[in-house]
């Protein structure tokens, strides 16, 4: 009788069990509205960047996350229901399921543009809650979309005046880049919307007003709100807010703590930072740093290009984190370039587009029956961008045997190649096209030689030289190492012209070789 009360304990015990949150999202962007509509040119990136995000750091599943790119109204209400059987599948299974949607796109009168249709604003409220989640969050980029949160009686409000942290909730909050009558901002300098763009550098970490390596909902709209409001042109912009949430606790939307890479803003800096990504000039982050704390901004490993602008010059650091980690911005790492250059350049201007190589390398045999060559090489590389030239000189001594003599050979290298780069990668693969020029010289050392010249008389062999050409495709990739160092491997399959030594020698060979060395940016 006393084991009763545990045995019970025991097989309650999954009964007991707090239910696992699952989150899922549906990121939807249109850059095709109605006929008469502007064609947008970043909403299909704000949603990429959306999904990217909560994929990362807001705890969302990649099968979970569901994106729509100028697709016509019915097919999100399509996507919507087949959310809300998802979501029922879940709740079935013990889970407690969360569901974000996020919309970039025109819209007007309360109604959202899609690709020549339309999608009252209501309805998607109404199908997000309908899904039965135990919160809904929806979060809409678009013009007069104010309307959304004001129908249920919400109202632009003052960044500090929210107060949402208080979860485990279950209800509805709705988010909106603007008021009811006013525009929704587009900048070509952000690649992308303006409310969006501030959300995702606040929900990256710069909105983490207590510095617990966590961003809140509260959070989030007081930073986004007090950034938007800030930079809107015009008349102005002014997101708002509605919510039907009861409950106690706090909404964490993204946790940056947990990033695997990370870049860290010393507590003195101070300045306003911007973050864009590498080849592709994205701005990641936009940050305005305040000196008296350090400030850590998740970003997903690759390489970025970090601004600071001061008068009529700009701070430039380039940094690479393609295996994930931490790097810190201090102010004297940054290179300084006048304004106009950086402004001429964009997101081709590179800060360390030289470097220098040395290299090993094997070679197939030049020479039939002679064996491969193992040589040392110098080259010096030179980039714009994903493009690529490399210049090398390379050396090699070897000895083999001829019918009853020695050969000493000699050789000396000169080449040049170039091609293209993919930089999207942590490592990064390049193909080309590579000329070579190659000197030769051979010597000769008969067998018992000196036995010959005092018997025969004979004088010695007089040495040979050749110059050979080659061409052919090249194929390698770079492994980045720290700071300015990386590693190169590649591979040659030349055809070389080479004069024939004796008859029934073809002048012509197909010659591999394979690199492998180390070099230095600067």
């Amino acid at each position: 009788m006393r084991l009763l009360p545990l045995c019970l304990l025991v097989l309650l015990w999954p009964a007991l069990a707090p239910a696992e949150t699952v989150r899922l999202l549906v990121s939807i962007g249109a850059n095709v509205g109605d006929p008469d509509d502007a064609v947008l040119r970043f909403a299909d990136d704000d949603a990429a960047r959306m999904r990217q995000l909560f994929v990362e750091l807001g705890g969302v599943r990649a099968d979970r996350a569901s994106m729509l790119v100028d697709d016509p109204a019915q097919e999100v209400r399509q996507k919507l229901a087949e959310v809300a059987g998802r979501v029922a599948e879940l709740r079935g299974e013990g889970h407690d399921p969360v569901l974000v949607v996020y919309v970039s796109s025109h819209a007007k009168a309360g109604v959202l543009h899609l690709a020549g249709t339309h999608l009252p604003l209501a309805e998607l409220r109404d199908s997000a809650r309908k899904a039965g989640a135990r919160l809904t969050l929806v979060v809409v980029d678009a013009c007069e979309s104010g309307t959304l949160a004001q129908k249920k009686g919400g109202r632009a409000a003052p960044a500090y005046d929210v107060a949402l942290e208080k979860l485990p909730l279950h209800g509805e909050v709705v988010v909106s880049s603007s008021g009811p009558a006013e525009l929704s901002e587009e900048w070509d300098s952000l690649q992308g919307s303006l409310f969006t763009h501030h959300l995702l550098t606040g929900l990256r970490g710069d909105a983490d007003a207590d510095s617990d390596g966590k961003v809140s909902l509260s959070e989030a709209y007081a930073y986004s709100y007090r950034r938007t409001v800030a930079g809107a042109a015009g008349a102005g912009q002014h997101p708002a807010y509605a919510l039907e949430l009861a409950g106690t606790g706090e909404l964490v939307l993204t946790e940056p703590a947990v990033a695997k890479s990370a870049l860290v803003f010393p507590a003195a800096a101070s300045g306003r930072y911007v973050v864009s990504s590498r080849p592709r000039p994205d701005v990641v982050a936009e940050v305005d740093k305040e000196p008296g704390r350090p400030l850590r901004i998740a970003v997903p490993p690759g390489r970025y290009l970090v601004r600071k602008r001061a008068g009529a010059s700009t701070g430039l650091l380039e940094v690479e984190l393609p295996f994930g980690g931490e790097r810190q911005v201090n102010e004297s790492a940054l290179e300084w370039r006048r304004y106009q250059e950086v402004a001429v350049k964009g997101g081709s201007l590179e800060l360390k587009n030289a470097a220098v190589l040395a290299l090993g390398r094997w070679e197939g045999t030049p020479i039939p029956g002679t064996g491969s060559r193992v040589a040392g090489a110098l080259g010096y590389r030179h980039t714009w961008g994903p493009w690529w030239a490399l210049g090398t000189v390379s050396g090699t001594r070897s000895t083999y045997r001829g019918v009853g003599l020695g050969i000493t050979e000699g050789s000396l290298g000169l080449g040049a190649s170039g091609g293209y780069r993919w930089l999207e990668w942590a490592l990064v693969p390049h193909v080309g096209l590579s000329v070579e020029l190659l000197g030769l010289r051979q010597s000769f050392q008969r067998d018992r030689e000196e036995d010959i010249q005092d018997t025969l008389g004979l004088p010695p062999l007089e040495s040979r030289s050749a110059l050979g050409v080659a061409a052919g495709p090249v194929v390698g990739v770079e492994v980045p190492l720290p700071g300015s160092a990386f590693a190169l491997i590649q591979g040659q399959l030349l055809v070389r012209y080479l004069p024939p030594s004796s008859e029934g020698v073809a002048p012509l060979r197909l010659v591999p070789l394979a690199s492998a060395g180390a070099g230095f940016r600067f």
